[in-house]
């Protein structure tokens, strides 16, 4: 049943219609794992800020435990973006985090709230409404338990960012990159796919596939579709959710959210 679920809710996501916003709105890099080519303007600061919870049925391999299910909790995730020029963008990212082990449906064990991971980056521009391309852009992170020990080590990573249109007014995103954690012991390659499209001037829709293989562990690969609503030209709202499509995946992910834009 679940499955029916949310494969229905993937399939409405595909019928509605959605656009691109104006130049004049606000966009976002959330609540998508995908991140747009596009920066925001100079001298503008943007927050993007939300809270999401994800659960793993089958935490550890063998499912020896068929009873205990693990949570990540979001309490807040933050992320803030400067304008430096028409190009290039600032950023930095915060999120703080609860971790727990459910038994029977009763919280079993719950870890203390910790202040991870912390990344600084930059996003680059490098082409924009270019008829024959793409939008593409590039983003690099660095950060990880900076203000908390979450024993991932220096953490970075590398994107390439692509977005384009196709038939039909749909949007098409996707970045391609590298991840590295613990001084660049563990590598993995990562992907994005979102398609997007508009039910209105407000109302948006989107579907998406993300995933990491890593060199050592199970494979993530998973989904998620979700709204966003347009308050005004300078505040959006966003609600979403998703599932793992292999074992390395959480089984269930919900999350909501919104992003401010302040112009000098």
């Amino acid at each position: 049943m679940k499955k029916i679920a949310f494969s229905f809710t993937l399939l409405i996501g595909l019928i509605l219609n959605f656009e691109l916003q104006a130049q004049d709105n606000i966009y976002t890099d959330r609540p998508t794992q995908t991140t747009s080519a596009a920066v925001v303007p100079i001298g503008a600061f943007q927050i993007e800020t939300g809270f999401y919870i994800s659960e793993f049925n089958d935490f550890f391999p063998g499912n020896f435990a068929p009873n205990l299910k693990f949570q990540n909790i979001s309490i807040n995730n933050t992320l803030l973006r400067y304008g430096v020029s028409n190009k290039l963008e600032l950023r930095f990212y915060q999120e703080l985090i609860k971790s727990r082990f459910i038994t029977d449906g009763s919280v079993s064990e719950s870890n203390p709230l910790s202040l991870a991971p912390t990344f600084f980056g930059v996003k680059y521009n490098i082409l924009k409404n270019n008829p024959k391309w793409p939008d593409i852009g590039i983003l690099a992170n660095l950060g990880g338990g900076i203000f908390d020990n979450i024993g991932t080590g220096l953490q970075t990573e590398i994107r390439l960012l692509l977005d384009g249109s196709l038939p039909g007014e749909l949007a098409l995103s996707t970045n391609v990159g590298w991840a590295a954690s613990n001084e660049f012991e563990s590598n993995s390659a990562v992907y994005t796919v979102v398609l997007s499209r508009s039910l209105n001037e407000k109302l948006a829709v989107f579907i998406e596939a993300y995933g990491a293989i890593p060199d050592r562990g199970p494979e993530n690969h998973s989904m998620d579709a979700g709204l966003t609503y347009l308050l005004n030209s300078s505040l959006q709202l966003d609600v979403y959710g998703g599932t793992g499509l292999s074992n390395g995946s959480a089984n269930l992910l919900l999350g909501f959210g919104l992003s401010k834009r302040f112009l000098k």
